[in-house]
Formats: C-alpha cells, sequence, structure tokens
C-alpha cells in the first residue's frame, strides 16, 4: 500500500508540473519578462549624416590660338605692284614689310613723298620709321611754324614737296588732308603737280 502510495503521488506531482509549463507557456507577461530588452543600434540613435560631395573647379578651355596670316609675317611678294604706302598700312602689314615692298618694285616715287630714299614716312608712327632706320633724319628741315594751311605754304612760295614735308613733320594735320586719303594739298596746287608727285 506504501508502494502504490507513492506512485500515486509521484504521478500528481508529474502532472503538477506540466499544467505549471502549459500555463506559463502562452503568458505574454512571462514571455516579456524572459525576453531581454532589446538595444537600440547606433544607426538608429543617431541620423545618418550624408557627407558633402567636393566641389570640382570648372576648367575653362583655353581660348583658340589666332593663327596669323602672310601678311602678319610681311611676305608682300604676293601683292600686286602700284600699291601706295596706306594701301599696305590698310591690309595690315608692317613698316618693315611696307619697306620690303618699296624694294621689291623699285623704289616708286609714290611710296617716297619727300624723295629722301625712306618710303611710307608720312603714313606709318615716326618711331617706326627711325626703328627701320636705326635713327637716320627723316623729317627734314621745315622751316615754317605750326598752324598753316596749304594755302599759306603756297604763298609762301614752298613746293608741293615740302608741303608734303611739312604735313607730315607736323603730325599729318587734317586741315591739309580734306578727303583723309593720306595726300594733302591736292585742291591747292595742281592736279598735274600733285599727280607727278605722288604716281610718277
Amino acid at each position: 500500500m506504501a508502494a502504490l502510495g507513492g506512485v500515486a503521488v509521484g504521478i500528481i506531482l508529474v502532472l503538477l508540473a506540466w499544467l505549471v509549463v502549459l500555463m506559463t507557456k502562452d503568458d505574454p507577461a512571462t514571455r516579456a519578462a524572459s525576453t531581454p530588452p532589446s538595444t537600440p543600434t547606433a544607426a538608429a540613435q543617431a541620423p545618418a549624416v550624408s557627407a558633402p560631395s567636393p566641389t570640382v573647379p570648372k576648367t575653362t578651355a583655353p581660348p583658340p590660338v589666332k593663327r596669323t596670316s602672310s601678311s602678319a609675317l610681311g611676305d608682300v611678294r604676293s601683292l600686286p605692284a602700284g600699291l601706295f604706302c596706306r594701301d599696305l598700312k590698310a591690309k595690315g602689314y608692317s613698316y618693315v614689310a611696307a619697306a620690303d615692298y618699296w624694294r621689291l618694285h623699285g623704289q616708286p616715287n609714290q611710296m617716297d613723298a619727300d624723295r629722301n630714299g625712306i618710303p611710307c614716312e608720312t603714313v606709318y608712327p615716326r618711331s617706326d620709321v627711325a626703328a627701320y632706320w636705326n635713327g637716320r633724319e627723316i623729317s627734314g628741315v621745315v622751316f615754317w611754324s605750326a598752324g598753316l594751311y596749304c594755302r599759306d605754304l603756297v604763298a609762301r612760295g614752298a613746293s608741293y614737296s615740302e608741303a608734303v614735308r611739312y604735313w607730315w613733320y607736323y603730325g599729318m594735320p587734317d586741315r591739309m588732308d580734306a578727303d583723309k586719303n593720306g595726300i594733302p594739298c591736292e585742291t591747292v596746287y595742281s592736279a598735274a603737280t600733285v599727280s607727278a608727285f605722288w604716281y610718277l
């Protein structure tokens, strides 16, 4: 009898233990108590900050190289004969190129206003002319004061060559070249005199 009583007590204990397990298995409070709290990740704690994108300096292409033409280089061999100093200057030729053209075509008088062997001195700047001829005298002697008109020179007995030299010496004033074509006093001296000076 004692043995049967012990077996019965053991069965009862097993059933009670099984009942306790069943009751605590689906209890949310027990499950929450047995589950350790989750720690927030570093990504959730700190907001993500995006790094600024590096600024790339904007590069600009270099300007195109301006190519020089044959005229800028001073090659006058392809030009036709009969041009004036003013024509060469208008085309962009330097004084050196103008002097080369003058020699190439036999040193025409139309390019040497005062016939002193120095061409184009009435068209190009004095500094260019003087630099080319190494300081050689390029002005000649002018005996009259500044401010005269072509008619004043005629009244003083000046030749057309002297009038041209005067015009150049005093900076080629417009009052002596009404149409600004680079030929002074052409309305005061005779057409034959002016034409003979510039074209013959």
